[in-house]
């Protein structure tokens, strides 16, 4: 995520075009595998152990590593190698970016301080931002103090860097009483909670959700695109719905819909967290314990 939000920045403010970045990110993912495939080419799993694995993060919202490591296939400090092995996503962008001698090391450090000081981040903040942990950053951006709130849009954001798309970026989230949409897909949920969780998007954006969770090719935003997402965001709400019955909170599902040309509107205010996946602009939209309305 460092890689794709940092260099997102250096392009708005001019001082590298999106071909270059584009470069950067190629090298940097060359360098940045996933830990499974580190974890089989070391020989530490084999690809079927791997594949377990991988199921079950399709159903548990947990890391690879931790998953490993509860299942028996590795131990705390091979996880911890295999994440030293990985890179830090901080040090290889920096490093792809040296040595194809795009900006010095000093023009990087300014341009992170020019980063930091715009979007209000303290010192404490940047580390977790070159970190690069989902965890870690995801509160950088996410600005509610609602946990439900927070807790879900974790949910979602893992879930889309774990099936979709591992490189994606985000920017701050905003709260406002109505979103206007041109296409969106959405779930509520009921019981000891009311949930909505939406992914919307302009024009053909959602196919980058879409095409990839349904393995398929979907020439348009059309009624088996919407079935995908739908699907897609069952996914993630059932992710969660999980995580809450552990806690004793009960929710259940009702099944997703789609809207096209409309509006949401909340009493309470929804949360919208802007991301990009494969460079398309998707929003996640969400609200809990509010009375909502969709006016099309």
């Amino acid at each position: 995520m460092f890689g794709h939000i940092f260099g997102r920045f250096l392009v708005e403010q001019k001082m590298i075009p999106q071909k270059t970045l584009d470069e950067v990110l190629d090298e940097q993912r060359r360098v940045r595998a996933k830990l499974g495939l580190i974890a089989v080419s070391e020989k530490l799993l084999s690809q079927e152990q791997a594949d377990k694995i991988n199921s079950r993060q399709a159903i548990e919202d947990k890391r690879f590593g931790d998953i490993a490591v509860e299942m028996g296939y590795l131990t705390e400090s091979q996880v911890n190698r295999l994440l030293q092995l990985q890179g830090n996503p901080y040090l290889t962008f920096i490093q792809a970016m040296a040595e194809k001698e795009i900006m010095t090391l000093e023009e990087i450090e300014n341009a992170i301080d020019l980063y930091r000081r715009e979007n209000g981040l303290t010192n404490t903040d940047l580390e977790a931002f070159k970190s690069g942990d989902i965890d870690r950053m995801i509160p950088l951006y996410v600005r509610t103090d609602n946990s439900l709130l927070s807790e879900l849009v974790g949910v979602t954001v893992r879930t889309i860097v774990r099936l979709i798309d591992s490189e994606i970026a985000i920017e701050p989230s905003y709260s406002s009483y109505s979103y206007e949409f041109e296409n969106i897909a959405v779930q509520s949920v009921a019981g000891d909670h009311s949930m909505l969780l939406g992914l919307a998007g302009e024009g053909n954006n959602l196919l980058t959700i879409a095409n990839v969770f349904a393995k398929e090719e979907f020439p348009s935003i059309d009624l088996f695109a919407f079935d995908a997402v739908c699907e897609f965001i069952n996914c993630v709400n059932g992710l969660y719905a999980s995580y809450l019955s552990g806690k004793g909170v009960m929710i259940d599902m009702i099944p997703p819909t789609y809207y096209q040309a409309g509006c949401l509107k909340a009493e309470n205010k929804l949360l919208i967290v802007p991301i990009y996946i494969k460079n398309r602009k998707v929003r996640i939209v969400l609200a809990v314990d509010t009375s909502i309305r969709v006016e099309a």
